[in-house]
C-alpha cells in the first residue's frame, strides 16, 4: 500500500503543464532572510511536501474532477522533493539551482528576481518541487470527485480527503489512494496532457537532503512537524520496525460541521494496515513548547474516538505518542484512562517523560 498526495489546482493551464512535464511547485511567498515568520504558513506547505517519499501516488483536483499525475521521484527514506533556486530559508546552506521558473507564463509577472514573479500583484516563488514519473495508462485520467466520495462515504469517520476544502494540499491515507486509483484505473475518461507553454524542466537538480534539518529552534509548530516528517529516522526507536505511510493534519474525531480534531501526525503501517488503511497505526501530537494537561487530553480524545471505531484488537496496536521539548503534566488535571498506552517523549533530553506520582 503506498500513500497519496491531493493538490487543488484552479486552472486547465496549469493541470496541463505539469501533467505535461511531470512537475508540481506550490506557489508561496520568497524568503530571503534565515527563516520565514512565525506567522508564516511556510512551513505548513513544505510539512505537505515532507510527507512524500519515492512512489507515493500524485493526484490534481480541478473543478470537480481528480486527474492522476503519477508516482512521486526521490527518495525512499526521507522526504523526496527538490530545491528550487534561492528563495527559501535553505539558500545559505545550499546553492540549488533554479531548475524550474514559471516566470515567463502570461498569468504571471516577471520580476527582477530570478525566480521570483508576481500573482495579483503578490511575489512568489516556488522553492520547492515535486517530480513524478507519467504512467503509462494512467497519467491523465480522471475521474468525478463525486465517484471518490461516494466510495469514501463508506467509511464512518473523516478522512483527510473529506477536510480538503479551503486547503491546497492534504495527504491522503493508504486506504483513500488505494480507492482513487482504482476507481482511475477503471475510468474510461483521460486528460489531454499536450502543453502550449514553453517551459524547460532543467537537469541540474538538488534533491533535499534530511541533513538540513535541526530538532531544535523551530520557529512554530508546523517547523517540528515538517522536520519529523521530512526524515522518521530520529524516532525509529520508539516505533516499531515497519514501513510507514506519513500523513498530517489527519481528522481523528466523528464527523462534526467545524473543529473537527486534527492529528498532527498519522502513520500508517505498510505491513499491518488498520480498517484497509484508512486509521494510522501511529499517532503523534507535537508541541513546539513545553507540553502540558492540555496536550495528554487531546490524545485522549483521540484514542477514545479511536476505540468506537476499531476492533479492539485493532486498537490495542495503535501506538499514542507526544512530543515536545519538555513535559509538566498535572495528574490531577488529566482525564484518566490509557496511562500505560501514551508516549510522551522530550526532544530536550531524548528521554520519556513518566507522569509524576
Amino acid at each position: 500500500m503506498d500513500g497519496g498526495l491531493f493538490i487543488t489546482l484552479y486552472d486547465e493551464e496549469t493541470l496541463v503543464l505539469y501533467l505535461h512535464h511531470g512537475v508540481y511547485g506550490f506557489l508561496m511567498k520568497p524568503v530571503f532572510e534565515n527563516q520565514p515568520r512565525s506567522r508564516s504558513k511556510h512551513y505548513d506547505a513544505l510539512a505537505d511536501y515532507a510527507c512524500s517519499r519515492e512512489g507515493t501516488h500524485v493526484f490534481f483536483f480541478l473543478k470537480r474532477k481528480i486527474v492522476y499525475g503519477g508516482t512521486v521521484k526521490g527518495s525512499q527514506d526521507f522526504a523526496s522533493f527538490y530545491l528550487n533556486g534561492n528563495t527559501s530559508p535553505y539558500r545559505r546552506a545550499v546553492d540549488a539551482p533554479l531548475f524550474w521558473d514559471e516566470s515567463s507564463r502570461q498569468r504571471y509577472s516577471a520580476t527582477g528576481e530570478t525566480g521570483v514573479f508576481t500573482v495579483n500583484d503578490t511575489a512568489k516563488s516556488q522553492p520547492y518541487i515535486l517530480l513524478f514519473d507519467l504512467i503509462d495508462e494512467m497519467t491523465g485520467k480522471y475521474i468525478t470527485s463525486d465517484d471518490l466520495y461516494f466510495e469514501l462515504g463508506k467509511f464512518p469517520y473523516p478522512l483527510p480527503s473529506n477536510s480538503i476544502q479551503g486547503m491546497s494540499f492534504c495527504t491522503l491515507t493508504p486506504g483513500e489512494t488505494e480507492t482513487a486509483l482504482e476507481l482511475c484505473r477503471q475510468s474510461p475518461n483521460t486528460h489531454d496532457c499536450t502543453t502550449g507553454e514553453d517551459i524547460i524542466l532543467g537537469a541540474d537538480r538538488t534533491l533535499f537532503n534530511p541533513e538540513l534539518l535541526e530538532l531544535s529552534d523551530f520557529i512554530n509548530e508546523a517547523h517540528l512537524e515538517f522536520t519529523l516528517l521530512a526524515d522518521i529516522e530520529p524516532l525509529r526507536h520508539l516505533l516499531e520496525d515497519d514501513s510507514f505511510v506519513l500523513c498530517r493534519q489527519v481528522p481523528i474525531s466523528p464527523f462534526k460541521p467545524f473543529q473537527m480534531d486534527r492529528a498532527d501526525i498519522c502513520m500508517y503501517s505498510i505491513n499491518r494496515p488498520i480498517l484497509n488503511g484508512t486509521i494510522p497505526n501511529v499517532i503523534i501530537e507535537l508541541k513546539k513548547e513545553r507540553a502540558n494537561f492540555h496536550a495528554y487530553n487531546q490524545m485522549l480524545r483521540y484514542l477514545k474516538w479511536l476505540a468506537r471505531i476499531c476492533k479492539k484488537t485493532e486498537f490495542e496496536t495503535i501506538l499514542p505518542i507526544i512530543i515536545a521539548p519538555s513535559f509538566y503534566v498535572n495528574r490531577m488535571k488529566i482525564e484518566h484512562g490509557y496511562e500505560d498506552r501514551i508516549v510522551m517523549y522530550a526532544l530536550d533530553t531524548s528521554d520519556i517523560y513518566k507522569l509524576p506520582d
